[in-house]
């Protein structure tokens, strides 16, 4: 009882919120994901989830899931304002351009366990994609036309949504926002929005699938982002929270997803939120500039299981300060606050830079009932305009003899082409230097 009416008094505060800003470009590499993995703070079907939303471009769901999986800040890129008002002021070229991509990971065997193509061209008002995602669009004072593969960016949608064939119109009258979508499953879609200013606004979806009707509500204000999606016949919704606020030396951050036993059609959820009926994070960072850009901050990170009341509970808090050239930073986490915080994880780090150059090194000390020999791990990266290169070598047990990973990483970014490549390799006590994984993902611009 305790969960409905906690889950309806969210769901009924969707109608009075929230604002979120789009993204344009990844927060944060797959050589970074696979760094997390290797040093234990998430496990691989976490980072499988995490990869996954990268790849989809679904960059607000993927710092989401690195925020609560992680607990590491994830701060999202978007286009300075000397870019954004560049292009806006200009005109679109009527000779097509675009990108040619390719994505792939590597397992330890060499054998090709995921790959991504794709496709873009733009011309006029018009993009098309083809590859992973075959679609159509085009877009025009703030009109838009959507023909293919339609899902989440393409709807405009918080909560993310499955792939769906077919075609979706959006249409601006005055402070409202027409939608509607119809795909080859019969899948109907109506959705009005009203937007107040460039910061509030308040939109409603009707879903209607072959065998389900629902209801989704979404607002927006400058302090975040809260929607709501209800099947009928269900006796919960399904609510995702993302609030924020930012002052001069303090912020904070909320981050929450809340459903019932069993979940609406037509989302698309990873399955970690999938397993657990609340699922949320907690952060508050304080900064002070002036004393040497010290920043202090608390991250909560709560999961409750669909099939249990228990609830999981893991705290961290970390420090970090000083100039470039010497930045010191330390953080100790309770892994699980249910088992009085029996396994605890010590992490210190030191973080000098010399431009182009920047040197890593940290010790990472588990305690769990004993304490285990700490994890060292040195770091180098070389960074330019056009091109970066980080190099990091880690001793999970302490000593060579007993283990050591080397990761590479490459990224080459320029007018005609843009590459990343990350190479693991890896020791242990019985196997000598083997390929751990790899992540290849190269771009030809034209």
């Amino acid at each position: 009882m305790i969960k409905k009416l906690f889950i309806f008094a969210l769901a009924l505060f969707a109608s009075t919120a929230i604002q979120a800003q789009e993204t344009t470009t990844a927060p944060f590499s797959n050589a970074q994901v696979f760094e997390w993995w290797d040093d234990g703070i998430i496990t691989p079907e976490e980072a499988d989830e995490i990869f996954t939303r990268l790849e989809e471009e679904n960059y607000d769901e993927a710092c989401l899931l690195a925020e609560v999986y992680a607990q590491e800040p994830c701060t999202k890129q978007a286009p300075s304002k000397s870019a954004a008002q560049s292009n806006a002021q200009k005109t679109p070229s009527i000779i097509p351009h675009g990108h040619l991509t390719w994505k792939g990971q590597y397992d330890s065997d060499g054998h090709l366990k995921k790959h991504r193509e794709e496709l873009q061209i733009q011309f006029y008002y018009f993009k098309l994609r083809l590859g992973s995602q075959e679609l159509l669009s085009y877009r025009r004072d703030n009109i838009e036309a959507h023909f293919g593969q339609v899902s989440t960016q393409e709807l405009h949608s918080h909560i993310p949504l499955d792939t769906l064939w077919g075609a979706a119109f959006l249409y601006p009258i005055g402070k409202f926002r027409l939608g509607a979508l119809l795909d080859t499953s019969k899948t109907f879609h109506a959705q009005l929005t009203f937007r107040a200013d460039r910061s509030n606004e308040i939109g409603a979806t009707f879903w209607k699938f072959p065998d389900a009707t629902a209801l989704a509500l979404q607002a927006r204000t400058t302090l975040g982002l809260i929607s709501a999606w209800y099947q009928f016949g269900q006796d919960r919704p399904l609510v995702k929270i993302q609030l924020q606020s930012e002052k001069k030396n303090l912020s904070w951050k909320t981050t929450a997803y809340l459903h019932g036993d069993s979940l609406p059609q037509g989302i698309n959820l990873s399955k970690g939120i999938t397993e657990n009926w609340l699922w949320a994070s907690q952060t508050i960072t304080a900064k002070w500039p002036e004393a040497f850009n010290t920043t202090f901050s608390a991250k909560t990170r709560i999961l409750s299981p669909i099939a249990s009341d228990s609830v999981s509970a893991r705290f961290k808090i970390s420090l970090e300060s000083g100039p470039e050239r010497f930045r010191p930073s330390f953080s100790v986490t309770c892994t699980e606050a249910s088992d009085n915080c029996n396994r605890t994880e010590w992490n210190g780090a030191l973080q000098s830079t010399w431009k182009p150059l920047t040197f890593q090194a940290s010790a990472k000390l588990i305690h769990a009932g004993d304490t285990k020999p700490p994890r060292l791990e040195l770091g180098v990266t070389y960074r330019t305009n056009l091109a970066t290169a980080k190099l990091t070598i880690a001793f999970p047990e302490t000593a060579p003899t007993k283990g050591m990973s080397v990761q590479n990483e490459v990224k080459i970014d320029n007018d005609r082409l843009s590459g990343n490549f990350v190479f693991a390799f890896k020791k242990t006590k019985t196997k000598e230097f083997h390929p751990n994984y790899a992540h290849i993902q190269f771009s030809l611009k034209f």
